[in-house]
């Protein structure tokens, strides 16, 4: 096939393949389904709708009737829902084991990775303390901040979660799972948030947060939100009343 013929054959394919996205350094659950088609190398066309304008709710609206991101348009299919398009492309490209192939691993990386999706409920130590206090902010370096109450309570079951999945299934591959996993992918945006404002973490835990980072689809993530040049000025939050 010639390189025109290749180009075509692309851009008509990703046609059919649309993932709407908002801002790469403020948002947080496109990332998970936009690693995902990155890992199986499934082409896309990526739709980036900015928070915080006049028309933003609008725009998402043509996209998902939640008129939230992320949205998954797949020849004529569309999921709206960050764990579910992951799932879908797990289906889609069963080879590439976005979930662990043995049933016992597989359901411990499920229900991870529902837990993060779901951020936990209410209960100390619940993900959703970390989310609703350190807000994603990719590109931005903070002092160390300390957190206290809910929120350390959060970092440290976090911190046990991932600790007692590396321990049981990580191997060589640096990855809950060994090799990436939707688990994964919905813990991607809760390490970039470490490494946003500090947050102090044990050796081991720190090694997997610099793997996951070094795994190229998120690195190329991680150098596009930090090439965005706009403020989003609620998510730039005073760390010093943390």
């Amino acid at each position: 096939m010639s390189k025109q013929l290749k180009k075509e054959f692309l851009e008509n394919f990703m046609g059919n393949t649309i993932l709407t996205i908002a801002d790469k350094n403020y948002s947080l659950w496109p990332l998970a389904p936009w690693l995902c088609l990155k890992a199986v190398n499934m082409p896309f066309k990526e739709v980036l709708i900015r928070f915080g304008q006049s028309d933003t709710r609008e725009k998402m609206l043509k996209y998902a009737m939640t008129g939230r991101v992320p949205a998954l348009h797949h020849n004529g299919l569309e999921i709206w829902d960050s764990l579910a398009i992951c799932e879908y492309i797990a289906d889609l490209h069963p080879s590439h084991c976005l979930w662990p192939t043995t049933i016992n691993a597989r359901a411990k990386a499920r229900t991870f990775a529902a837990e993060m999706h779901a951020t936990g409920g209410s209960f100390p130590g619940a993900p959703r303390h970390i989310i609703y206090s350190l807000d994603t902010n990719v590109r931005r370096r903070t002092e160390r901040v300390v957190p206290t109450g809910d929120v350390q309570q959060s970092i440290n079951y976090l911190i046990n979660r991932w600790r007692l999945l590396l321990d049981e299934f990580g191997g060589s591959g640096g990855f809950l799972f060994n090799q990436f996993t939707i688990a994964d992918a919905m813990s991607a945006h809760l390490v970039n948030r470490f490494v946003t404002y500090d947050i102090e973490l044990p050796d081991d835990i720190k090694n997997y947060c610099e793997n996951l980072r070094s795994f190229t689809p998120l690195t190329q993530w991680i150098n596009e939100a930090e090439k965005e040049d706009w403020e989003l000025i609620s998510a730039e939050i005073d760390v010093s009343k943390l």
